[in-house]
């Protein structure tokens, strides 16, 4: 065509796009969940091969899936990983709007949630939509957030760029093929940064709550300890006062109460011998007169 003897035309590549359906989402995300106690799972992320293997496992358990590697399970990873993205960057920078951890789901002014999501692809669907499977995200790709690394391993190829053919005219049957990076993933590996930096803070923290805890518990059952110590102490008290002589049962009572309300005089007491703590009794009777 003559018109477009200066012009180049744009072709894309484009893939079968399917919708999982609600039991093959489950499945999916606990394979992947059960994939971080096998050597499927590394410290770099996922060994290569790993979707080929989701693929084998969702056809034995739902033998009418028909979900392949590349695209479907592929892009559903991909998906699942981006929309963990905005929901930790809510959580730590969320404005008139954020994350219910009891419903697992994005709450909030809706109209400011999407002026915030205008510029995060694919995040506008999270509002009021729950995520049961939030917390299991996050086990599965805590450590990667946490080692400050992007989400993603060995077997996970980056779609970071897009191929593009440009059929120019002006050269004589030629085709140049030109990759272009996609911001949208720059964009995506940048929060996965920012936010792995703050999880990790939050793990600081959480090791010092943990901590702060378990001094709160020890000191709590220190003073049972000495509650029970100090009550047994009392028991002792009053069996020593009944067996010595020259208290009558109005004294060995009053005694009992005022001596065992101090635990150094209980402890003075019982070092006395006996004619020493008739006089030690009587005179606390004394003084209280």
């Amino acid at each position: 065509n003559n018109d477009n003897k200066n012009e180049g035309i744009i072709i894309t590549k484009k893939r079968d796009r399917r919708i999982c359906s609600a039991e093959e989402e489950i499945l999916l995300i606990d394979l992947l969940y059960e994939m971080n106690g096998t050597g499927w799972k590394v410290d770099t992320g996922h060994k290569s091969g790993y979707l080929t293997y989701i693929e084998k496992e969702m056809a034995k358990k739902l033998p009418n899936c028909n979900l392949k590697a590349n695209p479907h399970i592929k892009s559903k990873v991909k998906v699942m990983k981006k929309q963990l993205t905005y929901i930790l960057e809510i959580q730590q920078n969320g404005s008139g709007f954020g994350w219910d951890d009891e419903q697992k789901m994005v709450t909030g002014d809706k109209e400011i949630f999407m002026g915030w999501a205008k510029s995060r692809d694919g995040a506008a669907p999270l509002f009021m939509k729950s995520m049961i499977h939030y917390d299991k995200l996050v086990e599965i790709y805590a450590n990667d957030l946490a080692k400050g690394g992007k989400v993603k391993g060995p077997g996970e190829q980056s779609d970071s760029s897009e191929e593009q053919c440009t059929i120019n005219t002006n050269q004589v049957g030629g085709q140049q093929c030109v990759k272009r990076k996609s911001h949208e993933v720059d964009i995506l590996e940048r929060e996965f940064i920012q936010i792995s930096k703050t999880l990790s803070s939050l793990i600081e923290v959480e090791k010092d709550n943990a901590m702060a805890m378990n001094d709160i518990k020890r000191a709590f059952v220190h003073e049972v300890d000495v509650h029970e110590q100090t009550t047994e102490k009392r028991k002792q008290l009053f069996q020593l006062l009944s067996t010595l002589s020259g208290l009558t049962t109005e004294q060995i009572v009053k005694d009992t109460r005022l001596i065992g309300q101090d635990t150094a005089k209980m402890d003075l007491f019982f070092t006395m011998p006996d004619d020493f703590k008739v006089i030690f009794a009587q005179q606390e009777i004394s003084g209280a007169n």
